[in-house]
């Protein structure tokens, strides 16, 4: 019984290592009397232990040469894990809280030739990149953002990084004498983590801090925008007391039905704001190109130290979205996007009228990215959300009311051809309450 206990160590020790990728596959074994010197136990202890592992799949014994790991164990534990990714996958059918971006919004085969096209400017690709990011690329940003965002700047105020958490890291070190930085959305973890591993102290409260991070385009995760007055009164506010202001503009252009608003650091003149903006929301996510606009005072502190950094965004990239930009492609992808997610709100809001009846409100929004409405059910916001989710439709809770629940869907990652089934599913939900 002891020596089964023991060879079973021996199974379980390695047999562990094999399915977590530590020994991948083709790694060969610690020999019979090896291991058996390495932890003390017989070599028919050991033996034994091999022996269940070869019989289970995991290794593979050659004559004359020892013990190897197969193929099976590896694949077993990555069939695993495929198979519980999946199954969590596969238990929401429709995500109506996603920050995504539709397949259809996107044409990939343009993108793909601007691609194709950067790779072949061999001679610009030889060299490592400006850290601030190429000088052609900034210079259409530049433009664009003035146009779109009614921004003040020009290519020498631009920043490219690989993401918003990539600019931070760059900005954090620049912020001398601010150590504490109030986020109006303390859940943008990605964002607070950043500051606090600098050493700021992060709040929820403007007049404890002398950095304020907003996103005055998705005040709310249901799509809300900050006022104009509401942005007039925040820019003076920074403006009197010398308070920095971060303005995280991100989707900024799918958060409006008519022209967008000015942006803050538009407002501002841009003294006083540092303005994010990130081509994720509208490329694809997966295209990590963010820009940032710093003040003058900060980019004489940026001018110092640049060379310290590298460039995140690969060159090619660059060059790519340099020339899709100026070619106008970016404006029509814009408009393209814009009229499909209106058209998917228009439809999800007729579908929820026609289901629900008097039982639902639409209510006002400014974002074509989102519907929200309030419910006459006996349910809390929360428990609906809850019951919703247990059937695979993700919701936003827009209030957290005991009665009359408000939500808000995101029609950004849910196609059209889905959404009558997706309303259909949400009222069996409430018929069943």
């Amino acid at each position: 019984m002891k020596n089964r206990k023991l060879y079973m160590q021996i199974y379980d020790y390695y047999k562990n290592l094999i399915e977590s990728g530590k020994l991948p596959e083709g790694s060969k074994l610690p020999s019979i009397r090896r291991c058996s010197n390495e932890r003390n136990v017989s070599k028919t202890t050991v033996e034994q232990g091999y022996m269940c592992l070869c019989d289970d799949g995991y290794i593979l014994p050659k004559s004359q040469s020892g013990y190897y790991v197969s193929k099976r164990g590896n694949a077993m534990k990555k069939a695993e894990i495929k198979n519980e990714n999946k199954q969590e996958k596969s238990h929401i059918l429709y995500d109506f809280a996603s920050a995504g971006v539709d397949a259809e919004s996107f044409n990939m085969d343009i993108w793909r030739r601007y691609v194709k096209s950067a790779l072949r400017q061999t001679e610009k690709l030889l060299f490592y990149g400006e850290p601030q990011g190429e000088y052609d690329l900034r210079k259409e940003i530049a433009n664009y953002a003035r146009e779109t965002r009614n921004c003040v700047c020009t290519e020498e105020n631009i920043v490219i990084g690989a993401g918003v958490q990539t600019l931070l890291n760059i900005l954090c070190p620049l912020l001398k004498g601010k150590k504490t930085v109030c986020f109006d959305d303390l859940s943008y973890r990605q964002g607070t983590a950043i500051f606090t591993d600098y050493g700021f102290r992060v709040t929820d409260n403007r007049e404890k801090s002398n950095i304020i991070y907003t996103s005055p385009s998705y005040s709310t995760r249901w799509g809300d925008i900050m006022s104009v007055k509401d942005r007039f009164d925040l820019t003076e506010h920074a403006r009197i007391t010398g308070k920095l202001i971060i303005e995280d503009d991100y989707g900024s252009e799918f958060r409006y039905f008519n022209r967008p608003t000015p942006s803050l650091q538009g407002l501002d003149g841009g003294e006083n704001i540092v303005y994010l903006g990130t081509f994720s929301k509208l490329l694809l996510p997966s295209i990590r190109i963010s820009f940032m606009i710093l003040p003058q005072s900060l980019i004489n502190e940026y001018n110092k130290k640049k060379h310290l950094y590298n460039q995140t965004v690969s060159k090619a990239d660059q060059i790519a979205l340099c020339s899709y930009i100026r070619d106008g492609h970016l404006n029509a992808q814009i408009r393209k996007s814009r009229k499909l997610y209106m058209q998917k709100s228009k439809i999800l809001t007729d579908l929820l009228v026609e289901n629900f009846g008097k039982n639902v409100e639409i209510l006002k929004t400014n974002s074509p990215l989102y519907v929200r409405c309030k419910f006459n059910i006996n349910l809390s916001t929360e428990d609906l959300c809850r019951m919703a989710e247990n059937q695979g439709i993700l919701l936003i809770p827009a209030n957290s009311r005991k009665d009359f629940p408000e939500i808000a869907f995101s029609v950004a990652s849910v196609g059209i051809e889905s959404l009558e089934n997706a309303v259909k599913t949400l009222k069996n939900v409430v018929r069943n309450s």
